[in-house]
């Protein structure tokens, strides 16, 4: 069996905006790395990322640079430089055998969070992200990757998509929210009718995506428990009480790196308030229902994909859900608090079918992404 790992990451470095990549008119905004006495940090428009504390913290893996890579928190992770950074391929194909990965996609790191609130910058340094790992991932037929784009700025979101598709992406990373829009808002539409026009799997990924939800956090531990998974949900609501799977019924959306342990009460809750709502919502004045079918019935249309954690206890009840074609296997290597070895905890859970445990390592994923 190919084993398929459908998320994984780089951590950025200074090449990822070098001059090969980054468009000239935003080089005087080129992230920057940092350091204070105790830590290391990207510098974009004067902000510092990661935030450990204070309003809007997160965190995020810390880029390396000359003289100060003794300030990364590398020493956390089994990977080598060369690996997180994606510096020497080999390097991460060789991480990869020690867990039995054949197939890698990879994900970015410092993306995960919100790096301006300005589109058009935002949009530069996709584009630089995007030009940087299709050309250092060209050719390898076991390291495939994601776009990502700043849907803050629809119009430069689809040109994305497009530059993705044609360097070698296999599918689009967003967050939950474009900031407080939804991702059925119509000026969003650009880029939906993209990813459908160029078949490219839409992954909706754990993100601090959400300003006003991030400022109400101002310690690390919170702040990976709402702000960071929440965007996830929202989007789920979004993507299947909008009707835009109908609106585009070729499209593939997952949701990543959030378990799959809400699933049971969200699609509950969603199916309950869609007939409320069939039932009360015109005379109340409320808006009309924008999908034609109930939510549930999306969820299980085999176009919806979860990718839960391998130590979930409610795996069995969320594949009696879903199904077990629609489930996706990750390792988030190299980030600092995966489960190493997460194939092989997978293979040994009794209440798992084989069958269940053979899709979820690796024939939804090869669906997901049309490898």
């Amino acid at each position: 069996m190919v084993v398929v790992d459908a998320d994984a990451h780089v951590e950025e470095w200074a090449a990822t905006f070098s001059d090969k990549y980054l468009d000239p008119a935003f080089r005087a905004r080129r992230p920057e790395v940092v350091a204070t006495e105790q830590r290391v940090h990207w510098l974009i428009d004067s902000q510092l990322f990661p935030r450990f504390t204070g309003p809007g913290a997160h965190s995020l893996g810390t880029p390396t640079g000359a003289g100060l890579d003794r300030f990364t928190y590398s020493s956390l992770k089994a990977e080598s430089v060369e690996s997180l950074e994606l510096r020497d391929p080999a390097a991460r194909l060789a991480d990869m055998d020690r867990e039995g990965l054949d197939v890698q996609v990879i994900y970015p790191t410092l993306f995960l969070a919100r790096l301006s609130e300005d589109p058009a910058l935002a949009t530069a340094l996709c584009a630089s992200y995007n030009r940087w790992l299709g050309d250092v991932l060209a050719g390898q037929e076991r390291l495939k990757w994601v776009g990502v784009v700043a849907l803050d700025d629809p119009a430069g979101a689809a040109r994305e998509v497009r530059q993705a598709k044609a360097l070698g992406a296999v599918g689009i990373m967003i967050p939950g929210t474009a900031n407080t829009r939804m991702l059925n808002h119509p000026a969003l539409l650009p880029f939906w009718e993209e990813c459908a026009a160029q078949d490219l799997a839409v992954a909706i990924h754990v993100a601090w995506s959400c300003a006003p939800l991030n400022q109400m956090f101002d310690q690390l531990y919170y702040a990976t428990l709402i702000p960071f998974v929440f965007p996830v949900l929202m989007g789920f609501i979004t993507v299947l009480g909008s009707g835009l799977l109908d609106r585009f019924p070729t499209l593939r959306v997952g949701f990543f790196e959030a378990s799959c342990q809400w699933l049971h009460f969200l699609i509950d809750r969603m199916d309950h308030r869609y007939a409320f709502v069939q039932r009360v919502g015109g005379g109340a004045g409320a808006a009309a229902l924008e999908a034609p079918r109930p939510p549930g019935e999306y969820l299980r249309s085999g176009r919806v994909y979860v990718s839960g954690e391998v130590e979930d206890a409610l795996l069995p009840q969320a594949l009696e859900l879903l199904g077990e074609d629609q489930f996706l296997f990750a390792s988030d290597m190299p980030h600092a608090d995966r489960e190493p070895f997460a194939t092989r905890e997978l293979e040994a859970r009794a209440d798992v079918p084989a069958s269940a445990k053979r899709k979820i390592l690796g024939d939804n994923p090869r669906r997901f992404y049309g490898l």
